[in-house]
């Protein structure tokens, strides 16, 4: 679905909701109109939400010294490197099975887009794919 057809759907929305508060305005029930006005404006901040995370993403690139990852999550956009063969890949039970890759003091959680199922399957992939020569 495109962002100018979710707008779409929303304007509508959004539109049926006021000529209903109009309606019942115009008959005399005057305390529809403001929770129509409700209803707006909540369908507004449902529709920036989603456009802010519709492009959430995480990414994790192997070289031949260096892991990448690279998120996006909202408005904030991070990276972090570390040396391939100092880092160590976990799967926090606590966490609904996030695989955690650390170095040292430094860590970062990495498959929040991948179900708690496969989580430790993508752990243990990434392992496998660190300790290759």
């Amino acid at each position: 679905m495109t962002p100018s057809s979710l707008a779409f759907i929303f304007i509508c929305l959004g539109a049926v909701s006021l000529l209903i508060g109009i309606g019942f305005y115009l008959v005399g029930a005057s305390l529809v109109l403001p929770f129509s006005f409700l209803e707006i404006t909540v369908l507004l901040v449902a529709y920036f939400y989603n456009a802010i995370n519709a492009t959430d993403y995480e990414k994790l690139m192997v070289g031949e010294n260096f892991i990448k990852i690279e998120s996006k999550f909202g408005l904030k956009t991070s990276q972090l490197q570390l040396v391939r063969s100092l880092t160590r890949v976990d799967t926090l039970s606590h966490m609904g099975e996030i695989v955690q890759l650390r170095q040292g003091l430094r860590h970062v959680f990495f498959g929040k887009f991948v179900h708690a199922n496969l989580r430790p399957v993508l752990a243990s992939k990434i392992s496998e794919r660190l300790h290759l020569n």
